[in-house]
């Protein structure tokens, strides 16, 4: 009987040990330091696109700031979705971050149209800072007779059969601004979706579309090699790059749209690692490499967070979704 008892008391010592030292472990593991191995961010775009560009000069900056590698995976899909629910449903420890551009606001409202089950909510995500900004530029093919937003309007309100406007996808980055455009002008074009901006620019260049919108990065080489005309930029001030392009407010309709980029992270990451991953990049976007390389690109830092960044996140979603919902479905 003393031999039983004797046989319980040390099971049950075993048990207490056992679980002081998974408490132990959990405390260890709770005040280890931030980062302790590679930081992924996720580009949900296709590689060489403006996000790509300002993706792999943020992890190379961040990577000198976290001293820990941090690399760029390409996720691309169904409109941004694929990457963005790998983030979404990653452990929210801070080493999966995304990188996204204005076709993420949209998705939701996407959904809205299409009646179907949410791909995924936005407050699934915690958005961290904005990191570059950038007008949309509307191009032409030389061969249109416009030069002014004025007479691109009144042509396309004339001969709207005439007007056909490539994009990199519907409900993408460069179809937004077009929505935004047709919107405030009352006019509406025929909108061609490619599977990239590659492609999209290919059509213009090569006369099968008319016009498109644009990153200045992108439009830079058709510009100068007279291949596209610009006509407006769609930002509120003009492109650095571009000075003798008049925004659309100048030319008389009051409209903005930004291709900007931004740096998210799951929702529930804690709050430390948040404040370490926060230090990171702003430290990182006024480091020189990372604004030599933006600026080689023709990119603009244009850093905000916090409740400024906040701000500026609320009421892009709210243009944006507005945007998708008057482009409506498109397979009717």
């Amino acid at each position: 009987m003393q031999q039983g008892r004797c046989a319980l008391r040390a099971r049950w010592l075993t048990r207490v040990a056992g679980t002081v030292l998974l408490a132990v472990a959990a405390v260890v593991h709770a005040e280890d330091p931030f980062p302790v191995r590679t930081v992924t961010i996720v580009n949900p775009n296709a590689p060489g696109g403006f996000v790509d560009i300002v993706a792999r000069g943020l992890a190379a900056s961040m990577q000198r700031q976290l001293r820990q590698p941090v690399i760029v995976v390409n996720r691309p899909g169904a409109n941004t979705v694929i990457g963005s629910l790998a983030v979404a449903n990653a452990a929210p420890d801070g080493y999966t971050l995304l990188l996204q551009s204005p076709a993420f606001a949209a998705v939701p409202a996407i959904d809205e149209v299409f009646q179907r089950p949410p791909s995924f909510q936005l407050s699934q995500f915690v958005p961290l800072a904005q990191i570059t900004a950038d007008p949309a530029m509307l191009l032409v093919h030389p061969s249109l007779p416009v030069r002014t937003v004025k007479e691109f309007v009144a042509l396309a309100r004339a001969r709207p059969a005439d007007f056909l406007v490539s994009s990199s996808g519907t409900y993408g980055t460069t179809h937004l601004p077009i929505a935004i455009l047709e919107q405030a002008a009352g006019i509406r074009l025929r909108h061609v979706p490619y599977t990239g901006g590659a492609p999209a620019m290919a059509a213009v260049v090569g006369g099968h579309a008319t016009a498109l919108a644009a990153a200045p990065s992108v439009a830079m080489p058709q510009v100068k090699g007279g291949r596209v005309r610009p006509i407006a930029q769609w930002g509120s001030v003009r492109s650095a790059a571009f000075p003798d392009v008049p925004t659309f407010r100048e030319s008389g309709v009051d409209i903005e749209f930004t291709l900007w980029t931004a740096l998210f992270a799951p929702a529930r990451t804690p709050a430390p690692v948040l404040r370490v991953l926060l230090d990171a990049v702003r430290a990182a976007v006024q480091d020189e490499e990372f604004r030599a390389a933006m600026t080689k690109s023709l990119s603009t830092v244009a850093y905000l967070d916090g409740p400024e960044f906040a701000s500026a996140w609320a009421r892009e979603v709210k243009r944006i979704q507005a945007s998708v919902r008057f482009i409506g479905r498109t397979d009717e």
